[in-house]
């Protein structure tokens, strides 16, 4: 099938009756966010603001709200699944026979189908803006909160490139919008970004940045899976949309994929930090984060008539969730291929992405131990600190199902692992990795744990427990 702009999305959307308009003025400072979270709720359909205060473009936001792939060019959720299966199972049998390497010549060849393209593209698509003329104060970033440092766009695509390397690094990380040409990204400690922004300052590399507001749909949903690993989100979204990704060199310093609303490209400069402020997160707390990369931003890629995109903050009625949900299922499809007694997952955005909930049905205290390892291990989230696995019949998206397991299954002094980590979390209890066996199961094998255990449980019980309403 065709790969899909995000423009081409929103018409389908707005065709299919799922966009609700409002012509009215409405500011980027709380009151967007709150709009949108009550339209997006009561409705279940996209809101596209017309005219946001003080800022030059319109906004839509809930785009993947409540939607199903199909709707946006992906194909069912299955189909997609099957294509992310298919490129997998080609990992199963690196030895080739003889009689294999007919099928082995005709799946490379289905590969090369994916791999992305460069394309040309005509200058009257789209407008470059640099100079004096650039501000990006101009765009309808939000803020969720007035104790926010900054406006935020959420949910945009970032592409990072240090100068001196071939490696492009892809992913979904909130963006603030700092003044006309200072931007600010929030990266957690665990992720991607922070390794390649912290290697390339080590070497005195610059890093190329650009920020993709309004990415084509199979690159959004190709930048949440951030354990894919060694393919590329480039090959991983033209894979997952049974097409390719086109990119273009209108910028030299770095490939731009076609059909993106608008590019803010910059550069970071080794070392170049600010003190990180308040951030909103999806459970509903502002959190301290560590010191923001800055992006020192050098032009603006726009299409003709852009409309900006951001997902708001919220544990239900928010893109970032939804998408989440999407990717959660591709990761339960990668687990069961050598787990196959996982039966479900949720990382929960209840708890900022902090914790993933494991659903099992007969397995070892060791095999969980070594599967919970493993998920920690490949940056299924980047917030994620705590694996919690639970009996099959146990529902991995309802938190309080969850506590009930937790309080009558888990013993801190056997049940609880716990192993160092980078830190980062919000909380200093929570530095460490956790890996909770809340399963009913008798044949639990005794592990021994210290005394931080059961404070470590007493923090997550309290995480699970303390829920706001949505809207908070």
């Amino acid at each position: 099938m065709p790969y899909l702009t995000f423009s081409e999305a929103v018409r389908r959307l707005e065709e299919a009756g799922e966009v609700v308009s409002i012509e009215e003025e409405v500011s980027a400072e709380v009151e967007a966010p709150l709009v949108i979270r009550e339209l997006a709720s009561s409705t279940g359909k996209a809101v596209l603001l017309s005219r946001v205060k003080g800022k030059d473009y319109p906004l839509v936001s809930g785009v993947y709200y409540r939607r199903q792939p199909q709707l946006l060019g992906l194909g069912s959720l299955e189909d997609v699944g099957q294509r992310y299966l298919s490129w997998l199972s080609m990992f199963d049998n690196p030895l080739l026979e003889q009689v294999d390497k007919l099928s082995a010549i005709a799946s490379i060849a289905w590969l090369s189908d994916h791999f992305p393209r460069v394309v040309s593209v005509s200058p009257s698509q789209f407008k470059v803006i640099q100079g004096y003329e650039l501000d990006a104060a101009s765009i309808p970033a939000l803020r969720h909160s007035v104790e926010e440092d900054a406006a935020y766009i959420v949910n945009p695509v970032v592409l990072l490139k240090p100068s001196r390397s071939k490696n492009l690094v892809v992913l979904s990380l909130p963006v603030g919008v700092l003044d006309e040409r200072t931007l600010l990204l929030v990266v957690p400690p665990r992720s991607r970004a922070y390794h390649v922004i912290g290697e390339a300052a080590a070497s005195r590399d610059r890093v190329i940045a650009a920020v993709l507001v309004g990415a084509p749909p199979p690159l959004q949903l190709a930048a949440a899976i951030e354990w894919a690993g060694s393919p590329g989100a480039l090959f991983l979204s033209g894979l997952l949309s049974g097409s390719y990704t086109p990119i273009t060199r209108i910028v030299d310093e770095i490939p731009l994929p076609v059909g993106a609303e608008a590019a803010l490209v910059g550069e970071i400069e080794p070392g170049d930090t600010r003190p990180g402020g308040r951030v909103m997160l999806e459970d509903g707390y502002l959190a301290p984060e560590l010191p923001h990369p800055v992006v020192r931003l050098r032009r603006l890629v726009l299409q003709k008539s852009p409309v900006f995109y951001t997902s708001i903050i919220d544990r239900e009625a928010s893109d970032v969730v939804e998408i989440s949900r999407w990717r959660d299922f591709f990761l339960l499809l990668y687990l069961r291929r050598f787990a196959p007694f996982v039966k479900n997952l949720r990382i929960l955005p209840d708890d900022a992405f902090r914790t993933i909930v494991v659903s099992v049905e007969r397995a070892s205290a060791r095999d969980l131990l070594k599967l919970g390892m493993f998920i920690l291990s490949i940056n299924v989230s980047p917030r994620l600190d705590t694996v919690v696995f639970v009996d099959r019949d146990v529902d991995v998206n309802s938190p309080p199902d969850i506590l009930r397991a937790l309080l009558r299954n888990v013993d801190p002094g056997k049940d609880v692992t716990l192993m160092p980590s980078q830190g980062g979390s919000r909380d200093a209890e929570a530095e460490n990795y956790a890996i909770v066996d809340a399963t009913s199961s008798r044949s639990k094998a005794a592990v021994e744990a210290g005394g931080e255990t059961a404070s470590r449980l007493k923090e997550l019980v309290k995480r699970l427990a303390l829920q706001r309403p949505s809207g908070f």
